[in-house]
């Protein structure tokens, strides 16, 4: 199956092959759910290029979606068809989204006491350079003592990140990604999908097979991926999680694999979906 819509904006241009002219879309007008919108309609053909057979006379395409209204144009021999997929709202920028996932992710690799003197020291900088050209212009001796410790303390905090970013490394997202949906991160435990479009993260999805989620590593490694995808994206861990214990336990309890739930925090929207071998939790606004 060809890549149909990477960057997908503008006009785009779906050929159905065959001569018949019968051609037909459910909607006129679509809106991305999770990280595209399905196109569906008729078509007495046999293949939607570069998508799949048409089944039973039926089609359908998946557009990602994008942060501009996206005209896609159908056509099938001398019919065609036009719809509208609009416009979503980005999650972020994503080189910020990735650089500050990927601080979060590599100081979970710290020791808590460590983390705790990693924020203390990026919040009190300014405040201690000032301190320091204070105490330097009364007494230069005990300043140079105190910049000499600072340094020491500095250099330690340096090479303690560079060993948990070591152990980071697999579950660090790129700090540059091409655009359309997208794998960035894939491990045993979980894979980070990204949909990508002019630069902006307009949805991101973690996939998680469910037979991880009986070990305690993987429920572990589950645990602090989704925490940590849901802070950078401002929602509330806390309330997040909680939310998601209540859609598991209820999960547990309903075998259902298609049902749908919607988790709301700080403008975000988690969508939670079972299926028999995997969980899928979409991210978007």
């Amino acid at each position: 199956m060809k890549k149909l819509l990477l960057g997908a904006l503008g006009l785009l241009t779906v050929t159905l092959a065959g001569c018949s002219n019968a051609l037909t879309t459910n909607k006129s007008t679509y809106h991305p759910t999770a990280l595209t919108a399905v196109v569906k309609g008729d078509a007495k053909t046999k293949h939607v290029t570069y998508q799949v057979k048409v089944a039973t006379g039926t089609y359908f395409f998946q557009v990602p979606a994008a942060p501009k209204d996206q005209t896609v144009k159908i056509t099938a021999g001398s019919a065609h068809k036009t719809v509208t997929v609009k416009a979503t709202t980005k999650l972020a920028t994503y080189q910020t989204f990735a650089k500050q996932y990927n601080q979060l992710v590599t100081a979970s690799y710290l020791p808590t006491k460590v983390q705790k003197q990693l924020q203390t020291a990026q919040k009190t900088q300014a405040q201690t350079k000032k301190k320091l050209a204070a105490l330097a212009k009364t007494d230069p001796a005990a300043a140079a003592t105190a910049a000499k410790q600072q340094q020491a303390a500095a250099q330690k905090l340096q090479a303690q990140l560079a060993t948990a970013k070591q152990k980071a490394h697999d579950q660090l997202l790129p700090t540059h990604a091409s655009d359309g949906v997208q794998n960035l991160v894939t491990t045993k435990d979980a894979t980070v999908r990204a949909n990508v479009q002019d630069g902006q993260l307009m949805g991101l999805a973690l996939i998680v097979p469910t037979k991880q989620m009986k070990t305690k590593n993987g429920q572990k490694q589950f645990g602090t991926t989704f925490a940590l995808l849901g802070t950078t994206l401002k929602a509330n861990p806390k309330t997040v999680i909680k939310k998601f214990e209540k859609v598991l336990k209820d999960a547990k309890s309903n075998s259902s694999s298609t049902n749908t739930k919607t988790i709301h925090s700080n403008g975000i929207r988690f969508n939670t979906v079972f299926s028999t071998d995997h969980l899928y939790i979409y991210m978007t606004k």
